[in-house]
């Protein structure tokens, strides 16, 4: 029997086929033959070859008329029902054709987790969440276990995963997302019954032995919460403050393959990215009419470098990503779902944060419109004995890919200092990862802190140049890591009080760089300053 590979999608909330379809999706409907015994329907819409979207470009510089080149795309949705729940099976991009309101989240991913051996994965989705949304599929050349893929449990979230599952006879491989994606040996007739199978692999509790982890964020199912938390998302919103919230593509999809985004509820045609800010501003005074209900009923739409109409692959609300604390709990909201952050958790990363020291320097609040460059060169310029810009100053030690700048600004009392201006479209994860790279470069690299002491003698007076010389060690010299302190500084307009200011998942990753520098024997602080 010839294997045909499968993307199975588990709904909810419907009682017929069409209640799983779109409404604005205009399709054909084929009804199933009475005699296969299955309970569905058949979607597609007719493709229409056309010529491919690059042919306009390339014309012109061609002697010769091009005729007969064309391209089309074939997509297909069939929704059958097993012993008591639906299911839908797409072909090409049928996924689009769904309701992505009648998609039960995580299937596939359950499905994979309680079903594939631990020690045979293939894959791994997983993000990132901190004040933007870091993506990251990792594969191996063969199965492995989840210590080869690197993996943070503490802070990064389990999206998709594919493995080898221990039953040889359920599938050879899964792939499990929302989607489950697997190849069977199987006929159209047998897939109620089989479809029956993975929802009970679903409902399992296997994944509790190996992958516990993936519930450091718990689905918030409440509705009196969840209406809570989307009245206070929608009254932010309404004000257009965008300051706990953001817009991610909720799957990962190559960038190679898109021409630009479609929001639907505004005038602008087309997005080069999804920004809530520019969203916002182009509603403008409609901001203020905002609901949860239009958030979810306005889509945002990918249209393909490839070419033809744009598909509506997901809406609004599924796009943002958003913080917020209510009644003392931190709650997260991702791909349309609220998500309760363990209070362990929450309780672990606040103990070490807050208890970080801030800066003794003696720098100064930014101005406004000060840039990191001229900020640092400010500070360096007005107290040459206290500071010395180092800025910029990239140095290159044996067999790195890539510049690693020691910091912004080094102090006479040893301080690292790593200067940011937090804009609302920036990061701190650079910030934090540029400070445990460059100490742990200047402890284990000899060359790196002779290429240091080069630049302090080219730069610096030479009456200067020994109390700097003093504080980078020569290539043949220990490094003395009592005398130093990593210190971050973040240049941000903020009336949160203490520590507030920085969102729970930046804090988070300054949590694990904070301990990588500790057991380097480096002391941390942070400090924030207005601007």
């Amino acid at each position: 029997m010839t294997s045909t590979r499968l993307t199975i999608l588990l709904l909810k909330d419907v009682m017929k086929p069409g209640d799983a379809i779109s409404p604005d999706k205009n399709l054909t409907e084929v009804a199933l033959v009475p005699a296969s015994g299955l309970n569905g329907a058949f979607y597609f819409t007719p493709s229409h070859p056309r010529p491919p979207a690059w042919m306009s470009f390339v014309q012109p510089v061609l002697d010769t008329s091009m005729t007969g080149l064309s391209s089309a795309s074939a997509s297909g949705l069939l929704v059958i029902k097993g012993a008591s729940r639906f299911f839908a099976i797409t072909f090409g991009y049928a996924k689009s054709y769904l309701d992505p309101s009648k998609i039960e989240r995580q299937f596939g991913l359950r499905v994979a987790l309680n079903r594939i051996d631990p020690a045979q994965i293939r894959s791994m989705d997983t993000k990132t969440f901190e004040d933007m949304v870091v993506t990251r599929n990792t594969q191996t050349s063969k199965s492995s276990d989840l210590p080869s893929f690197g993996v943070d449990v503490s802070r990064d979230i389990l999206r998709a995963v594919t493995g080898e599952p221990r039953d040889k006879t359920l599938a050879k491989r899964l792939s499990g997302s929302d989607a489950l994606v697997v190849t069977l040996a199987t006929k159209v007739n047998d897939l109620p019954a089989k479809c029956d199978e993975f929802l009970a692999a679903y409902k399992d509790t296997a994944y509790l032995a190996d992958f516990e982890w993936i519930d450091h964020l718990s689905l918030v199912n409440d509705i009196g919460t969840i209406g809570t938390l989307n009245a206070v998302l929608v009254d932010q919103l309404r004000v257009n403050d965008s300051s706990n919230t953001h817009m991610a593509m909720p799957e990962p999809i190559d960038w190679e393959d898109i021409a630009a985004f479609r929001i639907a509820g505004t005038r602008t045609t087309e997005y080069d990215d999804l920004d809530l800010p520019s969203y916002l501003s182009a509603l403008g005074a409609n901001a203020a009419a905002l609901t949860i209900e239009l958030l979810k009923s306005r889509s945002v739409s990918v249209r393909y470098a490839r070419g033809g109409d744009p598909d509506g692959i997901w809406n609004i609300f599924q796009c943002l990503v958003s913080e917020q604390r209510v009644n003392g709990q931190l709650y997260v909201l991702i791909e349309g779902r609220w998500f309760n952050v363990s209070q362990s958790l929450v309780d672990k990363v606040d103990l070490f944060v807050n208890a970080l020291p801030a800066s003794t320097a003696g720098l100064t609040d930014g101005t406004p419109a000060e840039t990191e460059p001229v900020y640092n060169a400010r500070m360096a310029s007005a107290n040459p004995d206290k500071f010395l810009l180092l800025d910029a100053k990239i140095r290159r030690p044996g067999g790195a890919a890539s510049g690693i700048e020691f910091c912004d600004l080094l102090s006479a009392n040893g301080e690292i200092l790593h200067v940011k201006r937090k804009s609302r479209s920036s990061t701190l994860s650079h910030l934090f990862a540029q400070g445990s790279v460059s100490a742990s470069t200047f402890l284990s690299d000899p060359s790196y802190r002779d290429e240091l002491r080069k630049e302090i003698v080219s730069s610096v007076p030479i009456a200067s140049q020994g109390a700097w010389l003093d504080l980078v060690p020569d290539g043949t010299s220990a490094v003395d890591k009592s005398r130093y302190v990593v210190s971050y500084v973040v240049l941000a307009k903020s009336t949160k009080p203490g520590m507030e200011w920085l969102p729970f998942f930046s804090k988070l990753n300054l949590m694990q760089h904070g301990k990588q520098l500790a057991s380097l024997g480096f002391k941390v602080s942070v400090t924030r300053l207005n601007n």
